[in-house]
């Protein structure tokens, strides 16, 4: 099993949805997030993640836990073809083994 999360634009998220649908993922489930660099001084970006001295920065995770195989596929589906709303933050995707499940 995998655990897989892919973070944009709050603009991004009906693709992504379409993506889980379009490879038959039963259940996902998305959150809002409000993100800011809060940091003033000595603020070193992410290396997956373009920042700058923006607030306000609205974005959406969906996320869904599945087999091994739908999560590389769409993997490989986003390395491809990127879901990208603004060309400068294309969508970011995460994938983590689960280990245990209760």
């Amino acid at each position: 099993m995998k655990f897989l999360a892919i973070m944009g634009h709050e603009e991004t998220r009906p693709k992504v949805r379409r993506l889980f649908q379009e490879h038959r993922v039963s259940m996902i489930s998305s959150m809002d997030i409000r993100g800011c660099n809060c940091e003033k001084t000595g603020f070193s970006g992410q290396a997956w993640w373009p920042t700058d001295e923006m607030i306000g920065t609205y974005s959406s995770l969906c996320f869904a836990i599945l087999d091994d195989d739908k999560a590389e596929a769409i993997m490989q589906e986003l390395e491809k073809n990127p879901i990208v709303v603004d060309k400068d933050f294309p969508a970011r995707a995460f994938l983590m083994n689960v280990e245990k499940t209760a």
